[in-house]
């Protein structure tokens, strides 16, 4: 008892109001370079990433931090401090053969480094200061209808009770209890003050003790006006771009572009409501939970009075809109926002005041995606005049990420997040099309072990023809794109030219569990449809979700959630929050690989064959993505180190009249000839795989009589055994096979 009267008293004499601007801002900074052997600087952006921070070229060895010399056979930097590494600014050289690193050392004692990288960027935020307004708003000064709106939702009892609120405590333990999960809080709002101000946002129940003297010290000290006042003026309300919106006045200059005493009644109800959750409810993120919960607040400011029944309906009418100014903005709007939100979902909790986010996204990476998307609709509009006619706009959305880490590297949502904040790489969920073609294939590969050579194979013969089967729905009669008929395909002819009946023959032969399973284990989260039209891609899905799908493709069949954060730290340095990795192995890697190589064959001689054409070069793999009625163009591809994603469409689902690999494959062919170095390594065969060369004709094994035969992968043990039985011959093949000359 006299520690805990000894602490009171200790904070009562501390702890202080604020009444000035003071706060340290949040800064978000993109992800470290790595300088490794290997490097390719031209290809990887080296000379671009060290103009963003700031390093100036000299004609000489470097002599301050932040200066750099470049020659033709080697690279000297003198890094910059990194102070929260401990990291000295220090001079590193690279040397260079053809072009590429193949040395890091140290300038200095020539000695070979490890772990050496660029400073990460500061992608949202402003050095030495914040783009914030902090214009305190006295507390006589805020509408009346404000206060009483904050004081019913957040704390109806605040003039009555003495910084804790046992009633509210109460009502909350109980509904807790009925409800079986944590849904209401008990807080007051001079213990959410103190939070704030002095203390982490961790749910511990040493933190809320910390809270609970807290807040009895504030209310020994000061008058409840002066609690009030500092509460609204100090509540975290959300983020705007770069900005952190701090205090009720700010958030009604930054949400609406207006004073607090012109502020609406349905206004006034989505600030008060956001004090919840700030990027959850934000109307800049979400634009639909935004909604919901103002409409919470109405419907409380009606029970309480403060509305007439004839104000609330009108108000209840009203949409949702914001207006964001131009400080308001980033190089990545829509990529903070997600980013912000991961971090509110994975913490629970509001982001520490003078957080530093340490995030996954590459700043060159998400420059070229902004610039390429925005280029590349403008072509479209150009090239096909209907598409510019329309209202609202043609829209986009594009997606790169890390293969094997499932960082994102690049986000992009919408030509213009000034004009719409909806998010199409995450928030919007399109039919997938024939995108989900793959993993048709990939399900009976996986099935085919046990079937030897009868099994589904890359060679196995599919019959192009009309049909009716039971889809579940009744029967149906698919077609393909062109309406035309090719009779006996391969998998693999009939994956590289994207044909319609092959694949729900296939769907069929091994069944909706296995595909649905497969489906789901590449991380495809929305309800699928439960008949064979699933094969055409009938069923939803996000850019982002589908383009982490077709990364575990190229991960060999390990599939990793998507991360934006890599760590948030509080700004004197220590941890908060990382967020755990969740990979999983969804399909065998020899599986995996024979899909990639369908996949290679697609861009190599299939529908996204144009890619070849407008310049990319290297190991890569994808696939074209066309939904009925020409409403979404798709095209997901990836090398072994980064996956693409691109969509193209309008929001109201009207037809574009093209297809994937008119409208989307270009924008990604851009993009990969800017993100993809030239020189990668072909994606690695996987122990378990063999190649045999076969007759494209019959997907036997070929002999020297067959007019054409290529190369073709197989899991071990389903290889094709029988030698081409319509041209003939074999013999040879079979003497050279015994010998063990053959592959």
């Amino acid at each position: 008892m006299f520690a805990l009267a000894g602490y009171g008293l200790f904070l009562s004499t501390s702890l202080a109001l604020p009444k000035s601007d003071e706060h340290p801002p949040l800064l978000i900074y993109g992800a470290p370079f790595f300088l490794t052997p290997g490097l390719h600087p031209a290809d990887e952006g080296l000379f671009d990433r060290l103009h963003r921070l700031e390093y100036r070229p000299v004609k000489a060895k470097p002599k301050a931090a932040g200066e750099y010399f470049a020659t033709t056979n080697s690279i000297e930097i003198f890094l910059h401090a990194q102070e929260e590494s401990r990291l000295p600014a220090r001079l590193v050289r690279l040397t260079l053969a053809d072009g590429i690193v193949t040395k890091v050392l140290s300038a200095v004692d020539g000695q070979p480094l490890s772990l050496v990288r660029l400073e990460p960027a500061l992608i949202s935020g402003v050095r030495g200061g914040t783009k914030q307004l902090r214009e305190w708003t006295p507390l006589d000064q805020m509408p009346p209808v404000l206060i009483k709106t904050l004081l019913a939702i957040e704390d109806r009892r605040f003039f009555s009770h003495f910084g804790f609120d046992p009633i509210a405590v109460g009502r909350a333990l109980w509904t807790n209890i009925t409800r079986g999960a944590i849904v209401q809080g008990g807080s007051t709002l001079t213990q959410q003050l103190a939070k704030n101000l002095f203390y982490s946002p961790r749910r511990t129940l040493g933190r809320k003790f910390q809270e609970f003297v807290a807040a009895l010290a504030l209310e020994f000290k000061y008058r409840k006006q002066d609690i009030l006042e500092s509460y609204m003026n100090e509540i975290y309300l959300g983020q705007a771009g770069p900005v952190s919106i701090y205090g009720v006045g700010e958030a009604a200059h930054r949400y609406f572009g207006k004073p607090l005493d012109q502020l609406s009644i349905e206004e006034i109800a989505l600030i008060v409501g956001l004090i919840k959750g700030p990027n959850n409810y934000s109307p800049v993120k979400n634009i639909d939970a935004a909604t919901k919960r103002r409409n919470v607040v109405l419907h409380r400011q009606r029970e309480e009075g403060i509305v007439t029944e004839e104000a609330l309906q009108s108000a209840l009418t009203q949409p949702v809109k914001v207006v964001l100014t131009d400080d308001a903005l980033t190089d990545a709007p829509y990529f903070v926002d997600y980013l912000l939100r991961e971090i509110e979902q994975g913490t629970g909790a509001v982001i520490p005041e003078g957080a530093r986010i340490y995030s996954t996204l590459d700043s060159r990476a998400q420059q070229i995606a902004a610039q390429v998307l925005h280029e590349g609709l403008m072509k479209l509009e150009k090239n096909y005049p209907p598409l510019a006619e329309a209202d609202p706009p043609l829209q986009g959305a594009a997606v790169v990420l890390d293969v094997r880490r499932g960082h994102v590297l690049a986000m992009v949502g919408g030509r213009d997040y000034r004009v719409s904040q909806f998010n199409r790489a995450v928030q919007a969920h399109r039919s997938a099309g024939s995108l989900f073609k793959p993993f048709v294939y990939l399900a009976g590969f996986e099935t085919a072990r046990g079937q030897g050579a009868n099994g589904l194979t890359p060679a196995t013969l599919l019959a192009d023809e009309p049909v009716t089967l039971e889809s579940g729905t009744g029967p149906w009669s698919p077609q393909n794109y062109d309406r035309q008929y090719r009779g006996q395909v391969t998998v693999r002819s009939a994956l590289e030219q994207s044909l319609n009946v092959p694949v729900v023959k296939t769907a069929h032969r091994t069944g909706m569990t296995a595909l649905t399973h497969q489906l789901q284990a590449f991380g495809i989260t929305t309800p699928l449809a439960d008949n064979l039209s699933l094969a055409l891609g009938t069923s939803s899905v996000s850019l982002l979700e589908i383009t982490a799908a077709y990364a575990g493709l190229a991960n060999g069949g390990v599939v990793i959630r998507p991360v934006a954060l890599s760590n948030l730290t509080r700004e004197g340095g220590e941890t908060v929050w990382s967020p755990p990795l969740d990979r999983r192995q969804a399909a065998t890697p020899q599986g995996a690989f024979l899909v990639t190589s369908l996949l290679k064959g697609v861009v190599d001689h299939g529908t996204a064959s144009k890619a070849r054409a407008l310049g990319v070069q290297g190991p890569v793999a994808g696939k074209t993505g066309t939904t009925d009625g020409s409403r979404d163009a798709w095209f997901v591809g990836y090398s072994p180190d980064i996956a693409i994603g691109v969509w193209i469409g309008f929001d109201d689902e009207r037809s574009i009249h093209l297809t994937g690999a008119q409208a989307a494959l270009p924008i990604w062919s851009e993009l990969a000839v800017r993100l993809i170095p030239r020189d990668l390594p072909d994606f690695e065969i996987p122990t378990g795989v063999v190649q045999r060369r076969i007759d494209p004709r019959t997907g036997q094994l070929a002999t020297s009589r067959c007019p054409e035969n290529r190369p073709e992968f197989f899991i071990a043990g389903t290889e094709p055994t029988t030698y081409c039985e319509v041209h003939g011959g074999g013999i040879w093949e079979r003497v050279k096979q015994t010998l063990g000359l053959s592959s």
